[in-house]
């Protein structure tokens, strides 16, 4: 009986090489070896190419429901909130989207109308009932998209100056 497929080695296989190394090399997993490692990359992509063709493949439309997704941009654990997003899918495919703000100053409270009444505005959109989010998503405030931004900080602004009073 043949040794099944590693998983891992798989996804692997689908990285470009470099990014495999770091990834699996001695600043990573530390499973690369080079004396075996490239070709059972070759061969898992072979693999892989030559099973998809045996499998058939059928596709079938979802039923399409509507659905509400809030981004939450905030650092892992109890942190406070940096900004946050919302939006609203019909199936697999976003059909609104709520730009997204930053929560400086606002109590839990407050955020929890606001994200509330998103709700409430979505529905009454697209003539709806919504209750509640289908789901939260954590995302690093690094990624947060709302410009200015204090962690984003443009050169731009540090260096503006007007010549009048320079002279």
């Amino acid at each position: 009986m043949p040794k099944p497929l590693d998983p891992k080695c798989q996804l692997c296989a689908n990285l470009p090489t470099a990014k495999a190394k770091v990834l699996h090399g001695t600043d990573g997993d530390g499973c690369w070896n080079p004396k075996v490692c490239h070709n059972r990359r070759s061969f898992y992509r072979r693999r892989t190419k030559s099973d998809s063709t045996e499998i058939d493949v059928i596709a079938i439309v979802p039923p399409a429901t509507y659905f509400a997704v809030l981004y939450l941009y905030k650092e892992p654990g109890d942190k406070p909130l940096h900004a946050l997003s919302a939006e609203l899918w019909l199936g697999q495919k976003p059909v609104c989207r709520l730009e997204p703000i930053h929560c400086f100053g606002l109590t839990a409270g407050k955020i929890r109308i606001y994200t509330d009444q998103v709700l409430q505005v979505f529905a009454q959109q697209y003539d709806i009932s919504l209750y509640q989010y289908k789901d939260m998503f954590e995302i690093s405030p690094s990624h947060c998209p709302v410009r200015p931004c204090p962690l984003h900080p443009e050169l731009s602004l540090f260096c503006h100056y007007d010549e009048r009073i320079i002279r």
